[in-house]
C-alpha cells in the first residue's frame, strides 16, 4: 500500500511538473510587442493605445505602450534602445525621418527585431512597412475645403494672409501634409504665409502659440493646424483664437475628435480632416503579429487607413459617433 502512494504521489508530482512546464513554454512564447507613439502627453494616440490592446489581448500577446511624455528625438532613442536591450519581439513607432532613428531602427532589424511604423513614417530605416494615412490627400482636402469656404464667404479674389502650425519641421507627415495643402490651393487663392509656428509636438505649448499670436496678429485671415494640437480645450480656454474666428478668421486643420468637433461646433473651426488612430493601433499589433507567426507581410510598403471629414453639415452625427477620451 506505501508503494502504491508513492507511485501515486510520484504520478502527481511528475503531471504537476509538466503543467508548469507547459506554462513556462507558453510564457516564454508569448510575444512582446513594443508600441511607441510619438509622446505620451498627445491625447491624439490614446484610440491607437486603446485599439492596440485590445487587439492584443484577442491574440494573446503583451503590448508595452513607451514613450517619452513631450516629443523629442533623444527620447524616443532610448526608448527604442531599450526596448532592444530587453529582447522584444517587434516594433511598432511614430517618429521622425532624421539619421538618428533611422541608426536606431537599423540596429533592431540587425538584432532580429522587425520594426514597422505607423502615423509617421521612416522609409529610410528599412523598416518592414508603414500603417497610416494618406498624408498628401489630407492636406489637400484640408485645403480644397478651404478654397470653398474662402469662395462661399466672396473672398476669393482678395489677398490672404495665413499662419501655418505644426509639429517638429523633420515630421515626414507632417511635411506630407502641408505639400497637399499648397496644392490644393495653387492658382485657386491669392494666400501669403507670414508665419509657421513649431510646437515641437507639445500640447501645452500649441494652445500658447496659438493665443500668443492671435494677440498680435488679429488681422491674419487663416490658420491652417497640420494637426490638432490645440484642440484639446475649450473655445473659451482661448479667447484670442475664439474672438478671431468670430470676426471672420477660416481655421482649418487635420484630426478629429470630440474636443476637435466642439471648436467646430462653436464656430472657431471650420473644417476638419480626420486620421483612423484606431485602426492604426489595431493594425500595428495585428500585422507584426502575424508576420512574426507566419512570415507573412502585407504586399505593400504602406497599409492605408482612411480619412474622415467634418464640417457643420455632419457635425452631429459625428459628435454622436465619437465620444470623450477617458483614461482607463
Amino acid at each position: 500500500m506505501g508503494d502504491l502512494h508513492k507511485s501515486t504521489a510520484c504520478a502527481g508530482i511528475i503531471v504537476v511538473v509538466l503543467i508548469l512546464a507547459c506554462w513556462g513554454a507558453l510564457a516564454a512564447e508569448q510575444l512582446t510587442i513594443g508600441f511607441v507613439p510619438r509622446s505620451l502627453g498627445n491625447p491624439i494616440f490614446l484610440d491607437a493605445f486603446e485599439n492596440a490592446h485590445q487587439k492584443a489581448l484577442e491574440l494573446g500577446v503583451r503590448v508595452e505602450w513607451l514613450a517619452p511624455f513631450d516629443f523629442s528625438t533623444e527620447g524616443q532613442l532610448a526608448v527604442i534602445e531599450s526596448l532592444i536591450e530587453q529582447g522584444v519581439d517587434g516594433i511598432v513607432v511614430s517618429v521622425n525621418d532624421v539619421p538618428e532613428i533611422q541608426a536606431a531602427i537599423q540596429r533592431a532589424l540587425a538584432q532580429g527585431i522587425p520594426v514597422i511604423t505607423f502615423d509617421a513614417d521612416s522609409p529610410g530605416s528599412g523598416r518592414l512597412f508603414h500603417i497610416g494615412i494618406d498624408n498628401f490627400k489630407a492636406g489637400w482636402e484640408a485645403g480644397a475645403a478651404l478654397v470653398d469656404i474662402v469662395r462661399a464667404r466672396g473672398m476669393d479674389k482678395q489677398h490672404l494672409t495665413a499662419v501655418i502650425m505644426t509639429g517638429e519641421p523633420d515630421a515626414l507627415n507632417l511635411v506630407q501634409r502641408i505639400d497637399g495643402f499648397f496644392t490644393a490651393i495653387g492658382g485657386k487663392l491669392d494666400l501669403q504665409v507670414d508665419e509657421v509656428l513649431h510646437n515641437q509636438d507639445n500640447v501645452d505649448l500649441a494652445i500658447i502659440m496659438v493665443e500668443d499670436y492671435l494677440k498680435h496678429n488679429p488681422d491674419v485671415d487663416v490658420f491652417f493646424f497640420v494637426g490638432g494640437w490645440p484642440f484639446y480645450v475649450p473655445s473659451d480656454a482661448m479667447p484670442a483664437f475664439k474672438q478671431w474666428a468670430h470676426a471672420g478668421g477660416i481655421a482649418v486643420g487635420i484630426d478629429i475628435f470630440y474636443d476637435a468637433l466642439l471648436l467646430l461646433r462653436d464656430g472657431v473651426l471650420q473644417y476638419l480632416v480626420g486620421q483612423d488612430m484606431a485602426s492604426m493601433g489595431a493594425l500595428g499589433v495585428e500585422l507584426l503579429v502575424d508576420y512574426l507567426r507566419t512570415g507573412r507581410l502585407p504586399g505593400t510598403d504602406f497599409v492605408e487607413v482612411g480619412l474622415t471629414y467634418a464640417s457643420q453639415e455632419n457635425l452631429q452625427e459625428l459628435l454622436q459617433i465619437y465620444e470623450p477620451w477617458l483614461v482607463k
